[in-house]
């Protein structure tokens, strides 16, 4: 998918980092309902016993005391007193009522509950004007101190004082204050930073080893004999690399018994076709004799190819920096001076890492056939994506479409190419094809519309 990070490094820090946050998510609603829980009970204890003391004081406290007590409060807890009560008494007191009933009770210690009434404020209840209130907001439904429900009015709790007379007292809405944001966001963010950090130098650690194995493979796939890779990290990782090794050293095992077998069959093939170039010589018929020195030259002259290409000397050359348009320029030039009509395209300089012999023996290889097929031939080099473009363009009769791939095969000629003067031996773009896998590249053919044969090398950086 598109938001699902591409590389192990990423996904790890996505999983830990996510997990982290979830759970510390998790842990601040369970810790900020707890926050809410612990402050609407301390709220509703304060408001308790407020208004116990208020009670108290009003007992104790003398009519014109009374008054000034009345007069003088400017709290949330708005009181007056009446002659008689404005609430009437109930059989049965249920829910919010009952709660703030039985707990005002117990505040106030041995009173008759009785003499408590609770009640939601009715809107037309009347209030002296000496009260800081307004009075439009008395009928507007908001969630009180008591409620757990926002849309409740106000409630009314009238208590019967020692002298018969009723102190009657409005309850503030809720003013809960502000959850602690800080306590909870930054060790968050410096938990989660500092777990972040961890899983990054953990993760980088941990894919070290899947790193080099990736080097080592694009490695091996240049050059069989490429030093093995380093057998540490984690078990698994170990087994992965000693695994990887004991492929590499088959490999090589099987190369250089397919390049010893080679020798050998050369070796035993040499005797045998230098006795018939004797015996050729004692043959009296001049035509004979040429014809049968010519086929023994041919089956030399293709065992010479055949264990040049079995040795694969380009696989054991050595990776070197070079000047890749100094050495095309060259061999350019080089046909030109051969009589060849060769034109190069591309920069004056182009540093390169790779193997010098071996590409100048497969751009030689594609120009020569270039040059024996065709009246022109022009050289292009040019930088693409991450990797260098050889292409190689000739004005000739070109290659059926059928045989574009096969040609690539060692010994596989084109029937027009079946002669001993331009022929060869049909391991020339074998050799090539040879020489681009070693440097990790590709190399392909294809026909030009306006005529002529268009090789590529493509050959990365």
């Amino acid at each position: 998918m598109r938001f699902i990070p591409q590389t192990m490094l990423g996904r790890t820090l996505a999983v830990v980092v996510g997990g982290i946050l979830l759970v510390q998510v998790m842990s601040g609603i369970f810790h900020y309902s707890e926050w809410r829980t612990f402050s609407e009970n301390s709220e509703r204890s304060k408001l308790i016993e407020r208004m116990a003391t208020y009670v108290q004081w009003m007992n104790q406290a003398t009519p014109l005391q009374r008054e000034f007590l009345l007069r003088s409060n400017r709290s949330k807890l708005r009181a007056w007193q009446t002659p008689d009560a404005v609430i009437k008494e109930l059989d049965n007191w249920f829910g919010i009522e009952a709660f703030v009933r039985d707990r005002l009770g117990e505040a106030l210690g041995d009173v008759d509950k009785k003499r408590i009434r609770v009640s939601e404020l009715d809107p037309d209840q009347k209030i002296p004007e000496n009260l800081i209130i307004r009075k439009h907001n008395l009928d507007k439904h908001k969630q009180h101190i008591f409620g757990n429900r926002p849309a409740r009015p106000r409630i009314l709790v009238a208590v019967q004082l020692d002298d018969g007379a009723w102190l009657n007292m409005i309850l503030p809405y809720r003013g809960l204050p502000a959850p602690p944001v800080f306590p909870f966001v930054i060790p968050l963010l410096a938990f989660t930073l500092v777990v972040a950090l961890a899983a990054v130098l953990m993760t980088m650690r941990a894919n070290k080893p899947l790193t080099r194995m990736a080097k080592a493979a694009e490695q091996l796939g240049r050059d069989v004999n490429a030093p093995p890779m380093s057998e540490e990290g984690p078990r698994e990782v170990r087994e992965a690399a000693h695994a990887f090794n004991e492929m590499q050293t088959r490999l090589r095992r099987f190369v250089q018994d397919r390049t010893n077998m080679l020798a050998a069959i050369s070796h035993d093939l040499r005797t045998p076709i230098t006795r018939m170039k004797l015996r050729a010589e004692f043959v009296d018929d001049d035509e004979q004799r040429e014809k049968m020195l010519s086929d023994l030259n041919e089956m030399e002259t293709m065992i010479k190819a055949t264990m040049a290409f079995a040795r694969d000397d380009v696989a054991h050359e050595a990776v070197s920096s070079m000047d890749l348009a100094a050495l095309v320029e060259s061999l350019c030039e080089d046909r030109r001076e051969m009589g060849g009509d060769v034109t190069y395209i591309g920069p004056d300089e182009l540093p390169f890492e790779g193997r010098p012999m071996g590409l100048k023996r497969a751009l030689d290889n594609l120009v020569s056939n270039a040059l024996k097929f065709a009246t022109t031939c022009t050289v292009t080099l040019s930088m693409g994506q991450g990797a260098v473009v050889l292409v190689v363009t000739d004005n000739g009769p070109g290659i059926p479409e059928e045989e574009l791939e096969e040609v690539f095969r060692p010994f596989r000629r084109v029937e027009g190419s079946r002669n001993k003067e331009t022929g060869g031996v049909g391991l020339g773009l074998a050799v090539v094809r040879s020489v681009c896998h070693a440097h990790g590249g590709t190399a392909t053919l294809k026909n030009l519309p306006t005529g002529g044969l268009e090789a590529t090398l493509v050959l990365p950086l």
